[in-house]
């Protein structure tokens, strides 16, 4: 070809260049629309993929910050205090303590106490209690000391970085084998994270600050599964709101709305899709960079 080029005149060899780009350029602009829409789509699908498993993974990691703080919603010990309870409320009906923060208007909020964050094996329970400092306790604060007959809360008198010593406010435990765990109330509820998501917080319910446990979640609603016959086995799931033995709840119901940030598909167009709650409240969202989970927490006074 380069050889016949050679003898052709110059304005021959123009028109023969000129018209071999014409062919190539017709040929790429019928061909770079049939390459170009499947490479689109499979970069549509891969982010899309990357999308899903930011979910499991979100899925999974809040899961265990649910775990982590609401399976010690029971006291350990093989005596559980039928007085205990846990509370469950709405946003439209929030405790003083609560007034003040920006909830989420589709957030429950869960109120009980935090046993055993620290837990201690007393092998003879006596009065007054004097054993080592393995909880960093200080003087005034208040913890529990339970065996298989009984329950009683202990105030610390004196604490030095290695030993602590309590006053017990009753009887009932001692010269028996048992243990001591700390105990200290807290909210737990969806509201404006840091960063201006929406997020999961723990408040104190007395005093002290709040904690921005994890970002994304947008709605949150929780209820208990009872054994009402206490024979161990879950009878009912109830979605009322209000106050519910310890005795009785053997796990929580957790339903929950997040979003993802980043988000892998979000250049796409969003889904738009609705859940609804055990208690009949719709949630919309929009998938796939939105979606909706739930999770069944174990009360374990043992973990």
């Amino acid at each position: 070809m380069n050889e016949q080029r050679k003898h052709l005149p110059q304005s021959r060899l123009a028109g023969s260049i000129l018209l071999e780009l014409m062919l190539v350029c017709a040929l790429l602009a019928i061909l770079l629309p049939l390459l170009v829409s499947p490479f689109w789509q499979l970069q549509k699908r891969h982010s899309l993929i990357l999308t899903y498993l930011d979910q499991a993974k979100y899925q999974t990691a809040l899961g265990a910050q649910f775990t982590a703080h609401w399976a010690r919603l029971l006291p350990a010990g093989c005596y559980l205090d039928s007085t205990l309870s846990l509370t469950i409320g709405s946003a439209q009906n929030v405790p003083v303590r609560l007034s003040r923060r920006s909830m989420s208007s589709q957030s429950d909020w869960l109120e009980g106490m935090d046993y055993g964050a620290c837990r201690v094996s007393l092998d003879l329970i006596q009065a007054p209690l004097i054993t080592s400092n393995d909880c960093d306790l200080n003087v005034g604060e208040l913890v529990r000391v339970a065996s298989c007959e009984g329950s009683v809360q202990a105030q610390v008198t004196q604490a030095t970085d290695l030993t602590v010593r309590f006053d017990l406010l009753g009887n009932s435990v001692l010269e028996q084998t048992g243990i001591l765990e700390t105990r200290m109330p807290f909210y737990w509820y969806v509201g404006e994270g840091k960063n201006g998501q929406q997020a999961l917080w723990r408040t104190p319910t007395v005093s002290g600050n709040s904690l921005e446990l994890w970002s994304g979640l947008m709605a949150l609603s929780v209820s208990p599964l009872l054994d009402e016959d206490q024979d161990g086995l879950v009878d009912t799931i109830d979605s009322r709101y209000g106050s519910y033995s310890l005795s009785k709840v053997r796990a929580l119901w957790v339903e929950y709305l997040y979003e993802l940030e980043p988000c892998q598909a979000a250049t796409q167009i969003p889904l738009a899709q609705q859940y609804q709650t055990l208690r009949g409240e719709r949630w919309e969202y929009l998938a796939p960079c939105q979606g909706v989970a739930n999770q069944i927490i174990v009360l374990n006074g043992f973990g």
